[in-house]
């Protein structure tokens, strides 16, 4: 790899550190080392001390150059890290560059990676790997750089600057000038959750063939069909065709058995079929059915689709499917830390993401079988980051589940509180339809029944 760093800025960031230590500017230091991580210093010595610093102050001892040769004794090169750490507190002419010297180590540790990407890039292309497949790994690649740029610039503020924001966000829904609120399409489902909000986790949960597949591509279909809005499927589990299908079987009322017997459809079911591909085609609903991505590459896609297009809404089905980029020790915390950075893209990118989770066998021991939050599988995590936890709970044992009768339990909802509705499964149709007592609701009741699609009046930007 090509030697492209700058020794003065290490340097002098490690000097100015031990000086600001030594004059008892602790908020100094912690501008600077909330900023850097041993990972943006080029020469392994100049990391090393970064660590020993951050080890210091995690153990709450006072930095200097005797206290971090107790933390540490030799550098990687063998030299005494109580040498090397006061010659650089002795040659730093001042501390007053020392957030310049900071910035700089960043910006060079993040064109050592973009250097890098672009080596890997032209290696994999040598080993004759496919374009798209490069293209691919870099793009992701490319997109944790976003960390690295981004550091330093978030901080605290007045809650007094942000009052404007939320009176005037307040005085445009008063005059109707805000954006349409994002509905599910099923009323009382609205109703119990209020409606799906920017920057929101959305956890839909359930047991194998609950429903919650069908449930979160129905909420996307209804936004970007119904809504005119923006929606991204991300299917790990299901194919492209197979999730294109069922939207065309949801939207026309076909059954999916007889999507399979093309030679036995009737006019009417062409019909419909031609409809409803038709809706979907002028629709903004997209999907990535491509296996084992990780949250990177996830972000990346939605960032260049939204930058593209715009985005209302995004779903990750499942999140047990998700890859892992970290060497976590196990399975739980891989998927804790999938969790937590979905979380965070939903902040990112402003808009709702559902994020599908698979529930554990705990629920079958209950006398009513009900589900709760603590049987999400593999961590925990999950419910701590979610702003509403959704359980699809239908009973097929039962007489009300036989007729198709499926609950949705909100057992843990920010904004709003616990509790839960009913809608009917038409399982044929792949789709959940408002729930009407107990008669089966008809096709044409079911389209007459979606009330909130009236709300959304053109594409949000």
């Amino acid at each position: 790899m090509i030697d492209y760093w700058k020794p003065e800025a290490e340097q002098g960031v490690l000097g100015a550190i031990m000086k600001l230590a030594l004059e008892g500017d602790d908020g100094g230091v912690e501008d600077i080392v909330g900023q850097l991580s041993s990972g943006d210093f080029y020469h392994p010595d100049n990391a090393a001390l970064f660590d020993a610093i951050v080890d210091c102050r995690a153990q709450g001892i006072p930095v200097d150059a005797v206290t971090l040769g107790s933390i540490q004794r030799d550098l990687p090169s063998g030299e005494r890290v109580m040498v090397y750490a006061v010659t650089l507190t002795r040659d730093v002419p001042s501390t007053a560059n020392a957030m310049t010297y900071a910035r700089h180590v960043k910006d060079w540790s993040v064109l050592r990676q973009v250097i890098n990407i672009g080596q890997q890039a032209a290696a994999q292309a040598v080993e004759g790997l496919p374009a798209s497949s490069i293209i691919e790994a870099a793009h992701s690649t490319m997109a944790d750089l976003r960390d690295l740029q981004g550091a330093g610039k978030a901080g605290y503020k007045r809650m007094a600057d942000v009052i404007p924001v939320v009176l005037n966000t307040m005085d445009d829904t008063l005059n109707d000038r805000a954006p349409p609120k994002l509905s599910t399409g099923l009323v009382d489902l609205d109703k119990l959750i209020g409606h799906l909000r920017q920057k929101s986790m959305v956890v839909i949960a359930g047991r194998p063939g609950s429903g919650k597949t069908m449930l979160a591509l129905q909420i996307c279909q209804h936004v970007a069909v119904r809504g005119r809005g923006i929606a991204l499927v991300v299917s790990l589990e299901m194919g492209e065709e197979e999730l294109t299908v069922r939207a065309i079987a949801s939207q026309g009322g076909i059954d999916l058995r007889r999507m399979e017997e093309v030679k036995c459809l009737d006019d009417d079911e062409w019909t419909r079929i031609g409809a409803a591909s038709s809706q979907i085609k002028e629709s903004d609903l997209f999907l990535i059915d491509t296996p084992g991505l990780t949250v990177a590459a996830i972000r990346a896609e939605a960032r260049r689709l939204q930058r593209n297009h715009g985005l209302d809404v995004l779903m990750v089905d499942y999140v047990g499917l998700v890859a892992s980029d970290s060497k976590a020790p196990n399975r739980a915390e891989a998927v804790g830390k999938i969790s937590t950075a979905l979380k965070n893209l939903a902040k990112e990118l402003s808009v709702p993401v559902l994020v599908l989770a698979q529930l554990n066998r705990n629920p079958a021991s209950r006398p009513d079988k009900k589900p709760r939050s603590s049987d999400l599988r593999d961590s925990g995590q999950i419910e701590q980051d979610a702003d509403l936890v959704l359980l699809v709970h239908h009973d097929p044992e039962s007489e009300a589940g036989q007729q198709g009768v499926t609950e949705l339990i909100l057992d843990k909802g920010r904004q709003a509180p616990t509790g839960s509705c009913l809608v009917q499964r038409q399982g044929q149709y792949a789709r959940f339809v408002n729930f009407a007592g107990d008669r089966m609701p008809s096709n044409e009741e079911v389209e007459m029944g979606r009330t909130f699609a009236s709300k959304f009046k053109g594409k949000r930007s």
